[in-house]
């Protein structure tokens, strides 16, 4: 008999918590605002030798991303078109270290680490 209480119980919060939870998704009448997504993937493989391979993902037109040496000089800049996901960048020229890339787009910044090997 009291397993069956509690279990009626648990039915009761679960069901009373579904329809609190449903009353505070937005509604056709709401004004909700969509974040734009960004994405910048760590690039692979990682530590670089020659060429590697950076995905990233963007709603705006364009985005830009900036690779930098350890003491923050700007190393090398590549504008991104939104149809373009995946960056091969050749790291041959770059001197053996490491490097942060950074990817603006949709008024954010995102930045990854990056090594580089000869």
């Amino acid at each position: 008999m009291k397993k069956k209480i509690l279990i009626l119980i648990l039915i009761s919060i679960s069901f009373g918590s579904l329809i609190n939870a449903k009353s505070m998704l937005p509604s056709e009448s709401d004004n909700v605002t969509i974040v734009p997504t960004v994405i910048l993937g760590q690039n692979y493989p990682n530590p670089a030798k020659g060429k590697t391979v950076i995905n990233v993902e963007f709603t705006s037109s364009k985005a830009t991303l900036k690779i930098y040496d350890v003491l923050g000089i700007l190393v090398e800049e590549v504008v991104i078109t939104k149809d373009k996901k995946v960056i091969n960048l050749d790291v041959s020229e770059y001197k053996e270290g490491i490097y942060l890339y950074t990817l603006e787009a949709d008024g954010q910044k995102i930045t990854r680490r990056m090594t580089v090997k000869k």
